[in-house]
């Protein structure tokens, strides 16, 4: 059992690389889509000085203008890396091409999973710098707190399967929909104002701000960034247990879309 274990991870980690060597090889490409970060952060971040100005405020719900533009970079480089995995998976199942897909050695989640992760920790690197580059112009140095930088990975490792999981869902519902695009949009856009990568969700009124700490959203955007810029490990227990459970149950969510998916493969005879 071990040994197939370790079999099958070292599969999928190949898959990984692959992946992540295929975008390296159009790394200028990569690098031309990480610029529209820095549209989008130089829009908010003067539209947030302007804010702080009218209010004649130097600190907004625990924020510096100098926390918020290292926290708006912190967010959008996560926003920005998510590649097409649900055009992809929906023009499989549309084509066709997923009853081959699902003969290979390997599972097809896992398959997907592997080669998602690979792509988008080329881009998020790529926002990262080029973000960090523009923050700190704007900004100076960061005040990031040494547990910040360490529990960073884990929290965005785990925000990133959870927008994998929802995303290969919706891709699936294809089965059922000519088209999966008008979910996949609605989705983005409830994670981007949901999930706190216009403002910290600090900034939001109540009851909104309740409303959007609970929702799955922010455990995508919001928590990992202000673990990053404002680390405390209370937050931290707290965000890692919602993730955790966010994940457990789009998993499920996710396995019984797949199992009736399956089943309408075997029906349509692929």
């Amino acid at each position: 059992m071990a040994r197939r274990v370790r079999l099958s991870s070292l599969k999928y980690l190949a898959i990984l690389r692959v992946s992540v060597l295929n975008n390296l090889a159009y790394i200028m490409e990569v690098f031309f889509r990480a610029l529209m970060l820095v549209v989008l952060v130089f829009v908010l971040t003067q539209l947030w000085k302007t804010t702080f100005a009218l209010r004649g405020a130097r600190v907004l719900s625990g924020f510096t203008i100098a926390d918020m533009i290292w926290y708006l970079v912190a967010a959008e480089a996560i926003a920005l890396s998510l590649p097409a995995l649900t055009r992809r998976i929906d023009q499989e199942v549309r084509s066709g091409q997923l009853a081959y897909l699902l003969g290979r050695p390997s599972s097809y989640v896992l398959y997907n999973y592997a080669h998602y992760l690979g792509e988008r920790l080329v881009r998020l690197l790529m926002n990262a710098v080029v973000g960090a580059l523009l923050a700190l112009l704007m900004a100076g140095l960061p005040h990031f707190t040494w547990q910040g930088v360490l529990a960073w990975p884990l929290v965005a490792l785990l925000a990133l399967s959870i927008d994998f999981v929802m995303h290969f869902s919706i891709g699936l519902l294809a089965f059922w929909s000519e088209e999966t695009q008008s979910f996949s949009l609605i989705f983005s856009r409830l994670t981007l104002v949901l999930g706190g990568v216009l403002a910290p969700l600090e900034i939001f009124p109540q009851p909104l701000r309740s409303i959007a700490q609970s929702l799955p959203f922010s455990a995508i955007l919001y928590g990992p960034s202000r673990t990053l810029v404002h680390f405390e490990a209370a937050r931290l227990l707290s965000l890692l247990v919602q993730q955790c459970l966010t994940l457990l149950a789009v998993i499920a969510i996710m396995l019984i879309i797949y199992r009736f998916a399956l089943r309408r493969v075997n029906i349509n005879g692929g």
